[in-house]
């Protein structure tokens, strides 16, 4: 495990928020000279803290405005990766889970509307393979979370 301190976590703080600033906005965002923060991030990278820099797509944008978490149960004792493996291939599919609890497995799903997410539904994840049993739960506004991470401050 790497150490991580004040500077670190304030850089962290600056790319995780827009990974396609220079160190040279970072430096003047966070007070540390330039040159550090090249040091940092080069530091960051190498140890695998900073994984990679992915962009922000604006689904809504695409036509995907309708979002849903879908929750799964397997069968008992069936194998929860082959139901991952099958979600992972659906284009449906923005994020999945393997959970403790009540449930086995957590998707999360862009569609263009509640239409879509009904074909998806009935058509793929109740033809997923050991899928027991589902529960959807249906973002109403999903447009309040995004405005509040963007001033949020991620817990250290």
């Amino acid at each position: 495990m790497i150490e991580i301190d004040e500077f670190d976590k304030s850089i962290l703080d600056v790319v995780r928020h827009n990974a396609k600033m220079s160190s040279t906005e970072i430096s003047k965002k966070t007070k540390i000279p330039a040159a550090t923060v090249t040091r940092r991030l080069k530091r960051l990278v190498e140890s695998g803290v900073i994984t990679g820099y992915d962009a922000r797509i604006d689904a809504e944008k695409l036509g995907l405005k309708t979002q849903a978490y879908v929750v799964i149960r397997s069968v008992p004792g069936a194998d929860q990766n082959d139901i991952l493996d099958a979600a992972m291939k659906r284009p449906e599919v923005e994020d999945m889970a393997a959970l403790a609890g009540q449930f086995d497995i957590l998707l999360k799903v862009r569609v263009k509307d509640t239409d879509a997410l009904s074909e998806f539904l009935f058509k793929h994840v109740r033809n997923f393979p050991s899928v027991a049993q589902t529960e959807t739960f249906l973002v109403l506004n999903l447009k309040a979370y995004r405005e509040s991470r963007k001033t949020s401050k991620h817990p250290s």
